[in-house]
Order: C-alpha cells, then sequence, then structure tokens
C-alpha cells in the first residue's frame, strides 16, 4: 500500500483503509486532514472519489510522502480544539476541514459546495466554521474563504443543491427558504422541499438521477399530486436546467406572481 505498509492482496483497497495506512506511514504526530479527513466525518460526495488518488496528512517536519500521500506541512501545531478522533484516528475537526478544504480549492463555487458537504454530514452548522475562520490567522486563502461562508448553507444535501441556492440567491428572486417541510390539513408530513416560499406556495425540488428511477418518479408523481392539492405549484429542477438557468428563474418568478396574488 505505502513503503513499510501493507494489506491483504485480495481485500479492496476501501478509502477508510487508505486513511489507515498512511497514517501508519506517516511520522507520529500527524493529523489526517483535508477530504481524508471529510470521508472520516461522513462526507459522501468529493471524499470517496478524491481519497483513492491521494490522502491528506498533516505533519510536522519534511517527510517525503509516497505516491498516494499527500502532506501539508505545519508551520505551527494545530489547536486541541480544532482536532477529533474519529474511528480511533486524529483528524481536524468538521469545522477546521472545512476550512482547510476550502483553501485549497481554486473554484469558489466548488469551495462553497465542499463546505457544505462536510457541514452537512457532520451536522456541523456553518456559524460554527465562520467562528473558526475568523479566530485563524495566517493561513493561506483564509480571507478568501470568510468571504466565502456568506454563501454557505449546511442544510444543503448535494453539491447540485448548493448549486441550485446560488442560482436562486444571486438572481433578482427573493431568498427562498431551504428544507421546507409541508404538511397536509391532517398535519401529516406530504414531504420536504428542497427551497421553497410558502407564502406564494411554491416548492422547488432538484431532481437528480436517482428521480429517473420508476419508485421514484412515482413516489414524485403522488407529492406533485398531493401538493397541488394543497395549492402549491411544483418546479422539479434537473441538472440541464442549471446549465443555463434563464428559464428556471423566469419560471420562478412567474410562480410567485401567481402565488402572491391568490386570495
Amino acid at each position: 500500500m505505502f513503503p513499510d505498509v501493507y494489506a491483504e492482496k485480495s481485500a479492496p483497497l476501501e478509502p477508510l483503509t487508505l486513511v489507515r495506512g498512511a497514517v501508519l506511514w506517516a511520522p507520529g504526530g500527524s493529523v489526517v486532514c483535508g477530504l481524508a479527513a471529510a470521508l472520516l466525518h461522513g462526507e459522501r460526495w468529493y471524499a470517496p472519489e478524491a481519497v483513492p488518488r491521494k490522502v491528506e496528512i498533516y505533519a510536522v517536519g519534511t517527510p517525503k510522502p509516497p505516491s498516494g500521500i499527500r502532506v501539508r506541512r505545519l508551520r505551527r501545531p494545530i489547536a486541541p480544539d480544532q482536532l477529533a478522533i474519529r474511528d480511533g484516528l486524529a483528524v481536524t475537526t468538521p469545522a477546521r476541514t472545512a476550512i482547510d478544504i476550502a483553501r485549497w480549492e481554486d473554484d469558489d463555487e466548488r469551495a462553497i459546495a465542499k463546505i457544505d458537504a462536510v457541514c452537512n454530514r457532520s451536522q456541523t452548522p456553518v456559524s460554527e466554521v465562520r467562528a473558526l475562520a475568523s479566530e485563524l490567522s495566517g493561513l493561506h486563502g483564509l480571507q478568501r474563504v470568510r468571504g466565502l461562508l456568506s454563501d454557505c448553507d449546511h442544510r444543503a444535501d448535494s453539491p447540485r443543491e448548493t448549486r441550485l441556492r446560488l442560482v436562486l440567491t444571486r438572481s433578482h428572486l427573493p431568498d427562498p427558504i431551504p428544507q421546507v417541510t409541508i404538511y397536509n390539513e391532517y398535519g401529516a408530513k406530504v414531504t420536504v422541499a428542497d427551497f421553497a416560499y410558502p407564502e406564494a406556495r411554491v416548492a422547488i425540488f432538484y431532481d437528480g438521477k436517482v428521480h429517473r428511477r420508476k419508485s421514484t418518479w412515482e413516489h414524485d408523481a403522488r407529492v406533485n399530486a398531493e401538493l397541488a392539492e394543497l395549492g402549491w405549484q411544483v418546479i422539479r429542477v434537473t441538472a440541464q436546467m442549471l446549465r443555463g438557468p434563464r428559464t428556471l428563474i423566469r419560471q420562478i418568478e412567474a410562480a410567485l406572481a401567481r402565488g402572491l396574488s391568490l386570495p
């Protein structure tokens, strides 16, 4: 796996196995960081793909890493309140992990999506990340991350939801409310809208690939019918619609006008 670190040939090298192997190789006092730390905090969109290519480790000193490990050298020790133990391994906390991942991501929108993903899966409010970012100093890219955090939201369930939120909040439309639970007249839960304008009764859903399955499609059709009975307008968004969102914005604008004009 790595120098002096071995695994059974028959055993698949799962991402977590690679992280454990990297820790065994690393010098004492090393800390799992970046997307490898995100993996240990439960992040599922970016880490499982990134870790097999490179495991990121904070290390004191200047060890030359083998292929498959990236050493992030520490100028000073990480504060104890920025460290955690996951699966028996020393890792950066979700808040520090989110900041680091965003610092090391050049694309602003992907950085925002990665912060959302780490916070969502670790149930870490973005306010906690923002507080830590205000306390830290001397880290490359920190000022940029502070600016990006105003666009982050831990309630985003996927990078596509993050993208949809950014499209909506950066348009002339009023900001929608994320993750709105909608109930029927008997108080029973109908669904949770990814975004909604409750006053206008407009519910917005991002439909990924899973929504193409027959069972999911039938469930969505039932939800659409129930919401229509309750007076809600439903807008379902696909990846294609986000590539050129002007039509989507006009669709939502028209739905808001209709909803707000109803008695």
